[in-house]
């Protein structure tokens, strides 16, 4: 069926369609309720309800961000919020042409006194095990956002992630919200990337290709630059389309 309206785009996010509703919030995914600036211009990003209702019509994934000891992140929690929706909103896009849509966004909390010391990622281990102690009961991807990384990656995520929950690989650490918005949503897309069975398209050394610098799945020391080193081939878009963890288009 096609996805026309609010309530039928909530039916098929699994929220139902009644009730108190935000369309910036419940729909596309902006905890802020409203688009996030653009970090080029100041400007809010120019959204479309379209995207979120095509989203919904084509294969698409379910996205649990849960942001971990926000309240002791370098930045305030409205620029952390801004970060994280102007994230939502560059993998959105970023997936979108890869024919694979964004669906429901939900939010989870972890404070500074619950997290017991994950909000500062301090090794591949450590980033395993907050995946492994947390995870949300649904059939969205566990992408948690922590406060800092002080090890020397960006982020991290198993390739594949695991298509149910309760497993060692089925969360992902998207990033650290103190980096500047555009490497911050970049890594995000990129990690989840990987959670979705793709690899680096290079080994040790970066690609000296353009075409290969510019893919969302060159490492960050690789990319020409955060935020246009996004694209993903047909191959690398039929991968993810096929994962376990999409769901069905209406």
């Amino acid at each position: 069926m096609s996805v026309r309206s609010v309530r039928q785009a909530m039916s098929a996010m699994g929220l139902g369609g009644t009730g108190d509703l935000s369309v910036m919030r419940d729909v596309l995914g902006f905890w802020r309720g409203t688009p996030p600036p653009d970090p080029a211009t100041g400007t809010p990003v120019q959204v479309t309800l379209g995207e979120a209702f095509t989203a919904l019509e084509r294969k698409h994934v379910h996205l649990n961000l849960i942001e971990v000891g926000f309240d002791a992140a370098s930045v305030t929690l409205a620029e952390a919020d801004e970060r994280v929706d102007y994230a939502v909103h560059r993998i959105r896009r970023i997936y979108a042409d890869a024919s694979l849509g964004l669906g429901r966004v939900q939010y989870f909390w972890i404070d500074v006194p619950a997290a017991d010391g994950y909000e500062d990622i301090g090794s591949e281990s450590e980033a395993d095990d907050l995946s492994d102690d947390w995870s949300v009961p649904n059939d969205g991807i566990d992408m948690f956002l922590v406060a800092n990384i002080s090890d020397d990656f960006v982020g991290i995520s198993p390739v594949p992630g695991d298509c149910g929950k309760g497993g060692k690989s089925d969360g992902l650490v998207g990033g650290e919200v103190g980096r500047a918005a555009e490497g911050f949503s970049r890594t995000a897309a990129h990690e989840l990337g990987h959670f979705l069975d793709l690899s680096h398209n290079h080994g040790d050394a970066c690609p000296t290709a353009t075409s290969a610098r510019e893919n969302l799945m060159a490492q960050t020391r690789c990319a020409v630059s955060a935020r246009s080193s996004v694209l993903l081939t047909s191959g690398q878009g039929s991968t993810v389309r096929g994962r376990c963890q999409t769901r069905a288009g209406q």
